[in-house]
């Protein structure tokens, strides 16, 4: 049974917030609700992402977290065998490693979340979205149920 059936005339743009019925509205509320319940369990599991890198061929190692910030830094005794220049390089190409394999594991933890769409790796950026989005749905909300 169609919209107009139920005395519910939805004019020809089915995109405007104004033709929504309430099953279209308590549809968007559950999809909204679904994927911040899945947002919100991903930000704490970004927070314990880790990323490792080496250079050298592993004389040098690097742990960052999930922003990319140095948690450790390791030497093999047998660097100290190179040159300082060396052993900076060794040092840069193990940190530079370990914050691509952090944000690798960043990228798949958010695109799990979000079904595949691709999203902003900048942590604090994707927050400030995500509560942009928060609360431009609860102003449409307001909106609707206003009318």
């Amino acid at each position: 049974m169609s919209d107009l059936d139920h005395g519910n005339p939805r004019p020809g743009n089915p995109g405007n917030p104004e033709n929504l019925s309430l099953e279209d509205l308590d549809a968007v509320v559950r999809q909204s609700e679904e994927t911040l319940r899945r947002l919100g369990g991903v930000f704490g599991e970004l927070e314990t992402v880790t990323g490792e890198g080496s250079g050298a061929g592993g004389l040098a190692r690097a742990l960052v977290d999930g922003t990319g910030r140095i948690k450790e830094i390791t030497l093999e005794p047998r660097i100290m065998r190179l040159d300082s220049q060396a052993v900076a390089e060794a040092v840069t190409e193990a940190v530079r490693a370990a914050q691509e394999a952090a944000g690798r594991a960043n990228e798949e933890l958010l695109r799990a979340a979000t079904g595949g769409d691709p999203l902003p790796l900048d942590m604090a950026d994707a927050r400030r979205r995500f509560e942009d989005i928060g609360q431009d749905l609860v102003r449409t909300l307001d909106d609707l149920t206003r009318d």
